[in-house]
């Protein structure tokens, strides 16, 4: 059997990436079909450059496997992908990745390529991801697999497809050892080692080794580490039920199930191993471990829609069961099975994709490590320099061999041993502490990005307010009005439309005797103290006709209604509905809609008639008390039970009466009012993004002083003037004269002020005043505020206007989960370094996309976001900021003094080889092992500053102020020293030593500065506040001071004749006066004395950042926004002119 025909819809996998599926949610994280290009591998080539590379000491070989891109291009020759047998695809982060041509069955060429299969298409000639049945197919095409696959044809298919099984590779101990000892690092230490060891450098060498060692054991054990409890976290094999045909039903192992196949859910529930589309039955479903949200929900059938409908997992979430989710229980009618096709399989699935975003994430602009890859260059053509100048000065004294030699060794001082883990230390220190305060990362490169943060966006329900909501009363409507509120719903009549719209319209279910679900649907339903009824334990007795009934217990149990479809909530649609039957009712066909929601989509499927005058008055006066208001519709409709299956909601979802209003009280929680003025104090900008009513979230954001009292808040709005259909007329030789029609609409932007008080319930807008009493009163500090189908307008076809939006905005409301992650995305855009602190399902796009995203969320879905915060409020976030600031600044401090010690060693060396002298191994050991190793450990131990300031720490290595630093730093070390050689030479007593040693008088001089300098650059590189915490607080900073200081004044200070045995150890000659060595002294005390200066006074102080900015001519902001701010008129926006802006479609 071709394996072709056993893919769904003919190919429809391959193409369907191309047109349709490539914008799917689900794999926004897959390339379909990525750069490609085919090579066969040439032996003659490969021979050849395997020998030549094996020639200088197989530098070429390690080149290669540093490059193996480069070398496939070089020992192999191109050639067509159909032919190909080595393919290089370049990743979505532009890197190059080698790919073998592996065949399935007989005629299916494949790559696996990122954990994904990629198989080739004949007719795009390329090859492109393998899809199941996640695009291409109908959802009458899904209902149309229920049959199930035969065995021959899972088997086939098995072939195609791989095993269903999420299997982390986990490397062998040996394979992670070479890859570690390739590093180029480790690759230069080695030759280093080797080269002090042939100049007599033993002890040096040894410490460097040991130092080595244990850096690539420890890096080994913990990647082998990391790598196990992936593996043991994505891991999963059981086995499951599936149907053969529609006959036989057997148990397989869950790793040959493939895209076709159909599951048997058992009544007990089951672990997904696959993501699957729900074709018959209910399930109830906890989706901790994808979306971070614990509570059950109810999954129901996949609809019978129309042929054009195309069945998508992210557009069809309510009817599919993700890989890796908990089924808790099912619900079947009679002694049907609750049956489910599988969709996609291993690495495609949910849980897939979710364990692929950590083995491969999403690269990071990480400005501080590319920079310390350019200032490695940097170091790199100094340590050039420094050969040059070696061989120059040498050659003719010491000989060829030995003066190459000799370069080299300046060669190895240039670039510090110890520099990458010295880089790291900060963010470790960090990552400690924030673990003490219960904050968890899974991204430690994110640290650094937590200090450059400039703008925060917070979710409000369960974030800025409190997880649950209280039930604050109902309105009702009576003759075309409301009524009074009415506190306790279960006062209600039972014959009331709302009353009973709260009793069943709902996904709640029965788990363990008790009520679960959403929590509102929770609150709403307990309110109106009906009960639940669902099956026992014997699903099979379970009611024919209503899956779910609720009961009035006021009447004795007369009043009973059956559930009997659910159309669960919809993000986009922003409303749910139920068909209900009474159970007691004389005709059987006789069936009741109930739909709740958003009150603005509530209000557009009712009949005009039905909508209370009063109805935004009173939506107005909820709204501005911070309540979250539903509005409830219902219908009367004739059904036969058998045909409820088959329909859709567009049918049931109209011309609906309104029933009244359910407002719900959710309070903010202590803490946010705080963090958000601590915030704002910061000159932080604060976001609000949320799924609520627009009017609600305002008042919240007024609440937690988002929006400060004296501050005004600007409606935005996307108003359609003119919508129109013409006919194009266009004429064909072979058909004539075509007409074809296309939508025209006019869209304009309406600007209406918002005031903060209420006036008669009703919001007071731009009726109220005009521009000038606006632009007066506010002095043009305004919000902006935004609904979610406005935004998606201004965004689409307003760029400018969408710009200045996104720079003044400040409530986002009724925001779908993909326009959340929009916004966040298209503020970075702008140069914002964005925070999105979120907890639940609907943020993890916008907590994913952002530079720090924090869930406040405990389930194991927090992978999703880069951090998660065990206490369930937002004070982790100036937390992780002031860490991530104190982080970045080590970082930079920590730079700074390795690139200073590299510096001012290669001049010392440098001068004392002018003096055909050198530092002998004990010196080196002391310097580099005791105070080099120890300070730039330490330093990263001091904590975070506890107050947020306005100024961010530098972000950028390359900048002028980091370079003039260094500069000033490096020729202020290089003056001292060169005095007191000077010095030195300028003495009766001072004879030249012995040539071509290290026992000299230059270099005990030049020894006694070196050290005095390591120890005070670190003291003055350790800055304090506004970052960090004073200096003092680092004990084990002190205690270094504390060990290095004595030890090294002594050297400094100390008579010849005192342990004499140390001066030949340490390979010096000390001076015979005791007033040189005062004198010494003495410069060292004034050296530090001007090196604290600099640091304390000088380099972060006001002026001298001016001066800075007037050397670079920086005369225009980097950053977009701030170009954006500037250029916004000051009339703008204009209010009392609904058609300000218009664009035509």
């Amino acid at each position: 059997m071709d394996i072709g025909d056993q893919l769904p819809n003919k190919r429809s996998h391959l193409k369907a990436s191309r047109y349709g599926s490539a914008t799917n949610d689900d794999n926004d994280d897959i390339d379909p079909s990525p750069p490609q290009v085919g090579y066969q591998l040439s032996i003659i080539k490969c021979i050849v450059l395997v020998i030549l590379a094996a020639l200088p000491l197989f530098i070429g070989l390690l080149m290669a496997y540093w490059w193996r891109a480069r070398w496939v291009k070089l020992t192999c020759f191109r050639c067509p992908l159909n032919v190909a047998s080595i393919v290089i695809v370049k990743d979505l982060d532009g890197k190059e990745r080698v790919e073998r041509v592996q065949i399935a069955g007989t005629d299916c060429r494949y790559i696996e390529h990122r954990c994904l299969r990629y198989v080739y298409d004949p007719s795009e000639e390329v090859f492109t991801v393998l899809r199941g049945y996640d695009s291409g197919m109908t959802c009458e095409d899904m209902h149309g697999l229920a049959v199930g696959l035969s065995s021959s044809e899972n088997a086939v298919k098995l072939h195609t497809y791989g095993p269903n099984s999420i299997e982390v590779p986990v490397k062998p101990y040996y394979v992670l050892f070479v890859e570690e000892v390739l590093h180029p690092f480790y690759m230069f230490q080695l030759f280093s080692i080797a080269l002090w060891m042939y100049e007599v450098y033993y002890y040096y060498a040894a410490s460097i080794f040991v130092l080595s060692t244990i850096s690539v054991f420890s890096s080994l054990l913990q990647t082998r580490q990391n790598m196990e409890q992936l593996r043991n976290m994505a891991r999963h094999s059981s086995m499951v039920t599936v149907m053969r045909e529609g006959l036989e039903i057997c148990n397989v192992p869950s790793n040959t199930l493939v895209p076709g196949d159909i599951l048997v859910i058992p009544s007990t529930g089951m672990t997904m191993p696959c993501d699957a589309a729900l074709l018959t039955g209910t399930a109830v479903v906890n989706e901790s471990s994808l979306t971070g949200e614990s509570c059950p929900l109810t999954k129901t059938s996949l609809p019978h829609l129309n042929q054009n409908t195309h069945y998508q997992p992210s557009r069809f979430k309510p009817h599919t069961l993700f890989g890796g989710t908990h089924v808790i229980q099912t619900r079947f009618y009679a002694n049907s099975r609750v049956l489910a096709v599988v969709v996609t399989t291993a690495f495609a699935t949910a849980r897939g994709r979710m364990v692929r975003s950590i083995m491969y994430p999403k690269p990071l602009d990480l400005k501080f490590y590319a920079d310390s890859i350019k200032f490695m260059c940097g170091l790199a053509c100094i340590a050039v320099v420094g050969f040059v100048y070696t061989c120059v000065l040498q050659a003719e004294e010491i000989g060829v061999w030995y003066t190459i030699v000799r370069g080299l060794d300046v060669v190895t001082t240039v670039v510090p041993p110890a520099l990458p883990a010295a880089l790291t230390v900060g963010t470790v220190y960090a990552l400690q502490r924030l673990r003490k305060k219960h904050i968890y990362c899974i991204s430690p490169q994110r640290v650094n990005l937590c200090g450059k943060v400039k703008l925060v966006c917070f979710d409000k329900t369960g974030t800025l307010t409190e997880d649950g909501m209280n039930m604050y009363g109902v309105v009702e409507t009576t003759n075309q009005m409301l009524t009074d509120m009415v506190k306790d719903p279960s006062t209600l009549d039972p014959d009331s439309p709302l009353l009973r719209a709260m009793a069943t319209c709902h996904s709640l279910t029965l788990i363990n005797g008790q009520v679960a679900g959403d929590p509102l649907d929770v609150k709403m339903f307990t309110s109106t103290g009906w009960t639940l009824n669902e099956p026992g334990e014997d699903t099979s007795r379970f009611d024919t006709l209503m899956p779910a009934t609720v009961t009035c217990p006021t009447q004795g149990g007369k009043v009973e209604l059956g559930i009997v479809k659910q159309f669960t909530f919809a993000s986009d649609l922003q409303r749910m509905s139920v068909l209900v039957r009474p159970v007691s009712h004389d005709d059987p066909k006789h069936m009741t809609v109930f739909v709740k929601g958003a009150p603005e989509k509530i209000t557009q499927l009712c009949l005009p008639e039905t909508v209370p005058s009063d109805f935004h008055v009173a939506l107005g006066s909820l709204t501005h008390r911070g309540l979250r208001v539903i509005a409830v519709g219902h219908r009367t409709i004739q059904a036969a039970f058998h045909k409820t299956d088959k329909i859709e909601r567009d049918q049931v979802e109209c011309d609906l009466t309104f029933a009244g209003l359910i407002a719900m009280e959710n309070t903010l929680k202590p803490e946010t009012t705080p963090v958000i003025t601590t915030l704002r104090e910061a000159a932080i900008r604060t976001v609000m993004i949320t799924g609520d009513n627009l009017l609600t979230a305002v008042s919240v954001a007024r609440g937690c002083k988002m929006v400060a009292p004296d501050d005004q808040t600007i409606v935005m709005k996307a108003e359609l003037l003119v919508s129109s259909t013409n006919l194009d007329h266009k004429y064909s030789e072979k058909t004539g004269l075509l007409a074809s029609s296309h939508k025209t609409s006019t869209f304009g932007i309406h600007y209406s002020l918002l005031d903060a008080g209420v006036d008669g319930g009703k919001e007071t807008r731009s009726e109220k005043k005009g521009n000038q009493e606006f632009k007066a009163t506010m002095d043009a500090n305004f919000h902006l505020v935004i609904e979610g189908s406005s935004f998606q307008v201004v965004r689409s076809d307003f760029p400018d206007l969408y710009q200045k939006l996104l720079v003044k905005g400040t409530v986002f409301a009724r925001m779908a989960p993909d326009q959340k992650a929009q916004l966040v995305t298209d503020l970075q855009t702008l140069g914002y370094g964005v925070c999105m602190c979120g907890d639940g399902a609907n943020d993890c796009g916008a907590l994913k996309a952002a530079h720090v995203g924090i869930s406040l969320s405990e389930a194991e879905a927090s992978v999703a976001s880069p951090f998660t915060s065990k206490t369930p409020n937002i004070t982790c976030v100036p937390v992780l900021l002031q860490e991530g600031r104190a982080a970045i600044t080590t970082s930079f401090s920590t730079f700074k003094y390795m690139a200073l010690y590299s510096l001012v060693l290669f001049s010392s060396v440098s001068i004392l080889y002018w003096h055909f002298s050198y530092l002998g191994d004990k010196q080196y050991l002391y310097g580099d092992m005791v105070i080099i190793l120890g300070f730039s450990f330490v330093m990263g131990i001091t904590g975070s500053y506890p107050q947020l300031a306005k100024r961010r720490p530098p972000g950028t290595l390359a900048g002028i102020h980091v370079l003039f630093s260094l500069v000033i730093h490096v020729a202020l070390a290089v003056s001292f020293q060169v005095a007191g050689i000077v010095y030195l030479h300028s003495r009766l007593w001072y004879e030249v030593g012995d040539f071509d040693s290290a026992a000299s008088s230059e270099n005990t001089v030049i020894f006694q500065f070196l050290m005095f300098q390591y120890i005070f650059l670190a003291l003055a590189l350790s800055t304090g506040p506004p970052y960090r915490k004073p200096i003092y607080t680092n004990i084990p900073f002190m205690v270094c001071l504390a060990v290095t200081v004595p030890c090294t004044t002594y050297l400094t200070l100390a008579p010849a004749d005192w342990l004499p045995g140390l001066w030949s150890f340490m390979t010096m000659r000390p001076p015979p006066f005791f007033l040189f060595r005062v004198a010494i002294f003495e410069m060292i005390l004034l050296y530090i004395t001007l090196t604290y200066l600099l640091e304390a006074h000088v380099f972060h102080s006001e002026w001298w950042h001016t001066i800075l900015r007037v050397i670079r001519f920086k005369r225009t902001p980097r950053n977009r926004y701030k170009h954006v701010l500037k250029s916004i008129d000051p009339q703008w926006p204009p209010l009392d002119e609904p058609c300000a802006e218009t664009v035509q479609l």
